[in-house]
């Protein structure tokens, strides 16, 4: 009894020492963060990093080396602390620099007291990076100079090295300098000047490869610029004119404004003036739009409503019909169908009236009609499943995936942003013997019996195997039941 009471003792003084210890590091806390916000040398910079859940961030080791190069290029003092908005629960990172002799603080622009000259650069997401630039801003092009200054006696001296594109790491494409000065002197002087946001962002990367240049570029486009309903102006490194002329319908919601060639402005010696720039796009996730994060609460819909309409797409819903339509995607080199009659005589049979058809380089609107008119799409895992954003909702997007060991990508390619879309799901796997890798390798290989081994030599090893070498003989019978089963979710609308 008595060592169950000593037990009880001894666990007692722990808790409560515990808790002692808690109270004494948060009042610690307390006391260092009043001290850092009463300071008159403080900038708070506000970024929302990677806008991970709290509850399942994890600071990466990346985010903690990009922070030191940020703190090099300041030449000042950096903390970082985790904040909680119980809004909406959003790991932030806060970086306190020390500038001597201002006060200021860059507050999300969603803050109705914010100041009408602030900063607000995210450069620790792993993924992309974006600045959101307000006040007296002057863009100067230059290729791999281009800079955006901004003009602010209260904010002082400060700089970052910014990607316009979703992919931080590309290697082709030039860092924007952002950079605030509180000399007017020390900036280029306007020689056009236009009352209305801009955009900076680069055609690059993976430009004209069809599923790229949707999530890489006109879904962050749509996410950046939507908001203006048109009253923005585009500001475009490495311009691409074929590009733009190819999503002209789209390109030309969002803009009523000439598109300006940032490199060729730059030789011209202009120096663009507006309110506000952003330099980069916004981006959320490969072909997916997160509402909360999005301005005025966008979601995927939206973006599909938008499509539908630069288009003249008549229908936004799938109804019942008697023999609905079916599209089969053609592709024309590697993961083609092989059988692509037989499929079709299997889908007719099924009750399906078959369409098949493939999009044209650059003809993107007459494809975008055909698309529309039907209830359902069939294809093997590639760009061309990016279509189903022209699909009408309630319609059924039926991914094939080759072999072997690709379906977790194949279902992060197309499975959320299709039911995001309002478009039903649907999965086949081949089996091994549905692939023509057979006529390459023996049923005994390696690339059948222990596909990971080739997985973990990397995405381009992996990718010269079963992306670039592989077509699907697809077993009608097998299939089957996915034909009957997507028939199944067209009648039950």
């Amino acid at each position: 009894m008595g060592y169950e009471k000593s037990k009880a003792h001894n666990l007692t003084s722990r808790i409560e020492a515990r808790k002692l210890g808690v109270a004494l590091l948060l009042g610690c806390c307390v006391v260092i963060f009043t001290y850092f916000i009463s300071m008159s040398d403080i900038t708070v910079f506000l970024s929302a990093a990677n806008q991970q859940p709290f509850a399942s961030y994890t600071v990466r080791e990346d985010a903690v080396a990009e922070t030191k190069n940020i703190q090099q290029t300041l030449g000042e003092k950096i903390l970082i602390f985790p904040l909680f908005d119980e809004k909406t629960p959003v790991f932030y990172w806060l970086f306190l620099a020390e500038i001597a002799g201002k006060e200021t603080e860059v507050l999300p622009e969603t803050n109705a007291n914010a100041p009408t000259d602030r900063i607000m650069c995210d450069v620790v997401n792993p993924r992309s990076e974006f600045c959101d630039v307000f006040g007296d801003v002057r863009v100067h092009g230059g290729g791999n100079s281009s800079a955006v200054t901004l003009v602010s006696p209260r904010l002082g001296e400060s700089r970052w090295q910014v990607l316009p594109y979703i992919r931080k790491h590309m290697q082709n494409i030039a860092r924007v300098s952002v950079r605030a000065t509180a000399d007017p002197l020390a900036a280029p002087r306007c020689t056009s000047v236009r009352n209305v946001p801009a955009v900076v962002f680069a055609l690059g990367g993976f430009t004209g490869n069809y599923y790229h240049d949707f999530t890489d570029l006109l879904l962050p486009l749509f996410l950046t610029a939507r908001e203006f309903d048109g009253e923005v102006q585009f500001l475009v490194t490495n311009i691409q004119p074929w590009w733009l002329l190819k999503y002209r319908p789209l390109v030309r919601r969002l803009t009523r404004y000439d598109i300006v060639d940032l490199d060729g402005a730059a030789g011209a010696g202009e120096v663009l003036c507006h309110p506000r720039v952003m330099v980069g796009l916004r981006f959320h996730d490969d072909l997916v739009v997160d509402p909360p994060r999005a301005p005025r609460g966008l979601a995927m819909r939206d973006f599909t409503k938008f499509i539908r309409a630069a288009y003249g797409l008549p229908r936004a819903r799938a109804e019942r019909a008697p023999r609905p339509r079916l599209l089969l995607v053609a592709r024309n080199r590697t993961r083609r169908f092989v059988n692509l009659l037989e499929i079709a005589a299997a889908a007719e049979r099924a009750g399906f009236e078959v369409v098949q058809a493939d999009a044209k380089f650059g003809d993107v609107a007459a494809f975008a009609g055909v698309v529309n008119s039907c209830d359902v799409m069939v294809g093997v895992h590639g760009a061309g499943l990016t279509n189903f954003l022209l699909l009408p909702e309630k319609a059924v997007l039926v991914q094939v995936v080759p072999c072997c060991g690709l379906e977790v990508m194949a279902a992060h390619t197309f499975k959320r942003p299709a039911e995001d879309a309002g478009v039903r799901y649907l999965e086949y796997s081949i089996a091994v013997e549905e692939s023509t890798l057979l006529e390459e390798y023996p049923r005994e290989h390696p690339v059948f019996t222990a596909p990971e081994s080739v997985h973990r030599q990397g995405f381009y090893e992996m990718a010269k195997i079963y992306l670039g070498k592989q077509n699907v003989r697809l077993d009608v019978n097998r299939f089957r039941p996915v034909l009957l089963r997507a028939m199944e979710l067209l009648h039950d609308q």
